[in-house]
């Protein structure tokens, strides 16, 4: 039997408190580049004004002979072409992946830590999300650039863990420290130690990081809009 004043409907306040305090235990983070974003834009700027055969840092990253953030810092000196003519190629042609914003909404109305975490080009980030409205809804952590005649120079934030190879795992890490499991979202191999830290990975449909995933027995959940990571959350996650 319910008090008098609760009907079999309505959340009794014990229960309230109590998926409050378990949403309060859970932080999402997504890639940006192919993730949040059809085009990965850091990759069609490469592909489109580096000096050189970028491709090579990123073999080497594969053989595990560079890390993230020396690929990023030696691909960013490879651009010497001026910001506002980067950031009106990409606000031209980057498409989004559809209900991005609903994720926001309900992360934000549940208090849930939601954060952009990236390894592309802050300055085109903040200005695509500054389009879309997102840019103070959401916290982005990525590395700081200059632009100078003679490339771009990119500064990575100081890793809080040793254990950590890169930003995005070092978040996870940093969630995970503060007593919160992480669902994670993202699509390319730069994703994959984030993602195998991650209570709740999802990997892209059709990615490199799917691939990986399945290659590696990593228990992704594939998705092609976020409508499907917001569903999760709402209905499938038990913390």
């Amino acid at each position: 039997m319910f008090p008098v004043s609760f009907s079999s409907r309505t959340p009794l306040p014990c229960l309230m408190i109590h998926d409050e305090r378990k949403l309060q235990s859970l932080a999402v983070l997504c890639d940006f580049d192919g993730t949040i974003t059809l085009t990965d834009t850091f990759a069609y700027i490469l592909k489109k004004y580096a000096h050189g055969d970028w491709q090579q840092y990123d073999r080497q990253y594969e053989r595990g002979e560079l890390t993230l953030q020396d690929v990023v810092r030696k691909q960013g000196m490879m651009i010497r072409t001026p910001e506002m003519v980067l950031v009106a190629e990409m606000e031209r042609v980057t498409g989004f992946r559809p209900n991005f914003d609903k994720l926001i909404s309900y992360c934000r109305t549940s208090k849930i830590p939601i954060a952009v975490v990236s390894a592309g080009l802050d300055f085109v980030i903040n200005h695509l999300l500054r389009m879309k409205g997102w840019n103070h809804l959401v916290k982005l952590y990525t590395a700081k650039t200059e632009t100078t005649p003679e490339g771009i120079r990119l500064t990575f934030p100081r890793l809080r863990d040793k254990e950590s190879r890169d930003l995005k795992d070092d978040l996870v890490r940093f969630h995970h420290s503060r007593g919160r499991k992480v669902a994670y979202v993202g699509d390319g191999l730069w994703d994959l130690p984030a993602l195998k830290l991650a209570d709740f990975p999802f990997a892209v449909k059709g990615s490199r990081l799917a691939d990986l995933c399945r290659q590696e027995n990593i228990p992704a959940r594939e998705i092609s809009d976020f409508q499907e990571v917001l569903m999760v959350l709402q209905y499938d996650i038990r913390l």
